[in-house]
């Protein structure tokens, strides 16, 4: 094979390679889903941590901490969000009833979260593990990795009822045991409440639409490598073409 052929061949094979490269890629997350909890089974106020059942307590929108008990179940589920379908919609047991924990996966374990204060973000990136975890049908283990937590809002206790909230969002990334998709920005947004003494939790996940892949360096690379191979092939013929018609000294 001559040179201009093998410098042909090799560059449109690193064009032809590039794009399969680049599908082969996992895509975004593009997911949501709603739970709730089995029980907050105490919460921390000025020092003071209040037992489940304590009428007597303050608003659980003073904590400074609260304990959950795991496991929480997956109650709803939009069948597309973000305008795209819902990834969760093919992987989670349906009808729903799904069930995760929040950093303790041992069945009725406790976790105890510190509650930012005064308007401040905390960093989460000292729990170990994932901080919520879930099994799909398949057996696909769905991880949210947390990286920081935020008070989102909160409510007094109201005049008869003693009802308060306490709403925490939780930011960080979803990856998948099964490599389908690229690990992506994602909340899960906790929602405690106090019903006079009665504590519980739920809240939603929700990750970001899918987008388009955007290709790997190796990919890029080899786009490149294809176009510049053609290039100089195009650049030679053109050159032996002048050569044979005898325009090598032409002007233009």
């Amino acid at each position: 094979m001559t040179s201009k052929k093998l410098l042909a061949t090799l560059a449109l094979s690193a064009l032809s390679i590039a794009p399969l490269s680049a599908l082969a890629n996992p895509t975004y997350f593009n997911a949501e889903f709603a739970y709730s909890g089995t029980n907050v089974t105490q919460f921390t106020s000025g020092g003071v941590t209040y037992q489940n059942g304590n009428s007597s307590a303050p608003g659980i929108n003073t904590a400074t901490s609260i304990t959950v008990e795991n496991p929480f179940i997956i109650t709803s589920m939009s069948s597309s969000i973000y305008g795209a379908p819902n990834d969760f919609t093919t992987s989670l047991f349906t009808p729903f009833g799904s069930q995760g924990y929040i950093v303790n996966p041992a069945p009725n374990g406790l976790f105890t979260l510190t509650v930012p204060q005064n308007g401040a973000v905390n960093s989460l990136t000292s729990i170990p593990g994932p901080f919520a975890q879930i099994t799909g049908k398949n057996g696909d283990v769905f991880s949210f990795i947390a990286s920081k937590d935020f008070v989102g809002g909160s409510s007094a206790p109201t005049a008869g009822s003693n009802q308060s909230s306490l709403t925490i969002n939780v930011l960080g990334t979803i990856t998948d045991s099964l490599n389908q998709y690229l690990a992506s920005p994602a909340s899960f947004q906790l929602v405690v409440s106090d019903s006079a003494g009665g504590l519980g939790f739920a809240g939603t996940f929700a990750s970001p639409p899918a987008v388009t892949n955007v290709p790997e360096p190796g990919s890029l690379l080899l786009v490149g490598i294809g176009a510049l191979g053609l290039g100089l092939c195009a650049r030679k013929f053109k050159f032996s073409g002048r050569v044979s018609s005898g325009l090598q000294g032409a002007t233009v």
